[in-house]
């Protein structure tokens, strides 16, 4: 019995992990925006932005047994210019601006979260 399958799997269960966390960080910013003020907004997204960032670096590397055709380092890249552009609409105030760049990353997160879920 090999040792580097467990591990693997365990890599795969960290970063859906990581993911589902920055998913709920997602869900909350976008209750935030529908209902607080620019402040909490982007304190929030800041947030968002964060879990980003620590799934970039703990994961900059593929994980074996994500599924997934796109382009996985590009990705990181698009979706942290995604959230330094949505800073600057918070800032501007245009809510649906707004609403609608946090919907995009929020597609990326559920569609990675699907991506690395264990089969059942």
């Amino acid at each position: 019995m090999s040792l580097v399958a467990p591990a693997r799997a365990d890599e795969l269960a960290e970063f859906h992990a990581a993911v589902e966390r920055a998913l709920d960080q997602y869900s909350f910013a976008m209750s935030v925006l529908e209902t607080s003020s620019q402040e909490q907004t982007k304190a929030e997204v800041a947030r968002l932005r964060q879990s980003w960032q620590t799934i970039a670096e703990r994961f900059a590397r593929r994980p074996e047994g994500f599924a997934g055709g796109e382009d996985y380092g590009g990705t990181f890249m698009q979706v942290d210019m995604r959230l330094i552009t949505l800073l600057l609409v918070i800032d501007l105030g245009n809510r649906d601006a707004a609403r609608s760049a946090l919907a995009a990353v929020g597609d990326v997160l559920s569609q990675w979260s699907a991506n690395s879920a264990a089969p059942r």
